[in-house]
């Protein structure tokens, strides 16, 4: 029925305990035995409120221990288990507003999720669309050796084991290639030395592939290398290939084993032993792949840093969606989101401030005060079009209390940047494939010639409030007369000295640039 939640009561031991919320009416479902049925009282608990309960990391680590056996094992939990469950119950008004924190935290999450999936969609339909599909060569191009495209054979990594204290040179493994992109949150060191250095380093461009891995699914994923001035090094489940720049680009080689049909061809070449799936530098140098001009993988590999750049910026903000969310569900089952009224209140403050810089961008809003902008500063100065958003969300702020569109700044080295528009105007000078805004109707409103921007139509002033017009209007009139130097010295405030260049700026920096009184009366600071 609506509302009931059912629980895994068999499974693995990570997984046993694990709710879910029916949402609609099944009258002919039939339930499983390895699940049980709870049926909540709504007039003690909110069926929402007691799944997040369930999902906290107090139940979880109670149906863990009550499971027992080992990691990864099948294990069982019993309703007395369930009944025994550590739960913070507060009063239903109470447990209503915390899932409803909770919720609107799991759907921004689930928002950027989508956004990666769908940028992973883009990048094989721009692949297919291109060279067509690898195992077919409807294109009819060259069939290589793969050994023919290489600079050097290709080398397993090093045997030494690597070491979680910190040493000269970074060992990458296995598992720090997660969803074919590198990840170095699980770092390891090791030493080398001598004639180990050129066998086991990385540089920039290089391809590690995982070459010895217990599932196939897993076997041949890869990242290109760019480890820029710091020292990296690969173990021996790695293998390394090193291209030819005149006759392949490895982000080509990379997106083509993506591909079902890429990875059909690279399947046929690996082979099964009793305990793990394998391919060697012998098979992988035999391995024949359909290979396109070069002028033709230069096109995609920049159309791909492009959808590469967007991705990165969903990450961020999905990992700073994650923290959040991890830090909300602890605080709410410790009892600790409020419980007096003038604690909800600055917990509600608290939170609009962290969710803040996190919500969705509000492209449609941001186009147009681009488009506005473009409109009326002289000469349609790109540079000072961004500060000038710049400075009109931070006016917003300070009499609003929110910023105009969500914009993210980023702290690049002539001050802070509004990172949608600034990628917006990259598109239309042809250095970005896409961008957060309607690209199409952006080109169709605005040109870029060098750093002018001049506009082809006026902002629609249906999407822009008169508060963010107030706040555009007074941007324009504080830096209209300014030069480039005395643009550069207003921007370059204290929220943008604190941040790492290149890094975005956290927008509590923002707000503590701003007047006491205003901080007071938005954020309770």
């Amino acid at each position: 029925m609506n509302g009931d939640i059912l629980i895994s009561r068999a499974n693995t031991r990570e997984l046993v305990g694990a709710p879910v919320m029916v949402h609609g009416d099944y009258p002919h479902l039939l339930l499983s035995d390895k699940l049980l049925k709870l049926v909540p009282d709504e007039s003690a608990v909110d069926a929402r409120y007691l799944v997040r309960a369930l999902r906290s990391p107090s139940a979880s680590a109670h149906f863990f221990q009550c499971a027992g056996g080992s990691s990864g094992s099948m294990t069982n939990i019993t309703q007395s288990d369930i009944r025994s469950a550590p739960i913070y119950l507060p009063p239903l008004e109470e447990q209503r507003r915390i899932a409803a924190i909770l919720d609107q935290a799991e759907t921004l999450r689930t928002q950027r999720r989508t956004a990666l999936a769908l940028l992973d969609s883009l990048t094989q339909s721009l692949f297919l669309d291109m060279f067509g599909d690898p195992l077919d060569n409807t294109k009819r191009w060259e069939w290589r050796c793969m050994s023919e495209l290489f600079e050097t054979p290709p080398i397993f990594g090093t045997m030494i084991p690597g070491a979680a204290e910190k040493g000269s040179w970074l060992c990458l493994r296995v598992a720090n290639i997660q969803d074919w992109q590198l990840t170095l949150e699980d770092k390891k060191y090791v030493e080398l030395t001598g004639s180990a250095v050129e066998r086991h380093s990385v540089k920039a461009g290089d391809l590690l592939m995982a070459r010895a891995i217990a599932s196939q699914e897993h076997l041949g994923k890869c990242v290109v290398t760019q480890p820029k001035d710091e020292l990296w090094a690969f173990d021996s489940h790695l293998m390394r290939l090193r291209f030819r720049a005149d006759r392949a680009l490895p982000e080509f080689i990379r997106q083509m084993l993506r591909t079902p049909g890429g990875r059909n061809v690279f399947l046929k070449a690996s082979r099964k032993s009793s305990v793990q799936y394998n391919i060697n530098t012998k098979e992988i140098s035999a391995l024949e792949v359909p290979v396109p001009p070069l002028s033709l993988q230069q096109t995609f590999a920049t159309r791909i840093a492009s959808i590469e750049a967007l991705k990165a910026t969903h990450r961020r903000a999905l990992a700073a969606l994650d923290a959040l969310f991890a830090s909300l569900q602890q605080r709410a089952f410790r009892g600790e989101l409020a419980s007096t009224s003038a604690e909800k209140t600055a917990v509600a403050r608290h939170s609009a401030q962290n969710f803040a810089g996190l919500l969705q961008l509000e492209a449609s809003i941001g186009q147009e005060a681009l488009i506005y902008l473009a409109n009326r500063i002289p000469g349609g100065d790109l540079y000072k079009t961004h500060k000038a958003l710049y400075f009109a969300d931070r006016h917003h702020l300070e009499h609003h209390g929110r910023l105009i569109y969500n914009e993210t700044y980023c702290a690049l080295p002539h001050g802070p940047v509004p990172q949608a528009a600034y990628d917006a105007t990259r598109v239309l000078n042809g250095e970005r494939l896409l961008s957060d805004f309607d690209d199409d109707a952006l080109r169709c409103a605005l040109r870029r010639q060098g750093n002018t921007l001049t506009a082809l139509r006026d902002a629609d002033f249906s999407k822009l409030s008169p508060k963010a017009l107030e706040s555009l209007e007074w941007a324009i009139r504080y830096c209209r007369d300014m030069t480039f130097t005395q643009t550069k010295t207003a921007s370059h405030d204290s929220a943008y000295d604190r941040t790492p260049e290149n890094e975005p700026i956290p927008l509590k920096y923002i707000i503590e640039t701003l007047s006491p009184e205003a901080r007071q009366r938005h954020w309770n600071l």
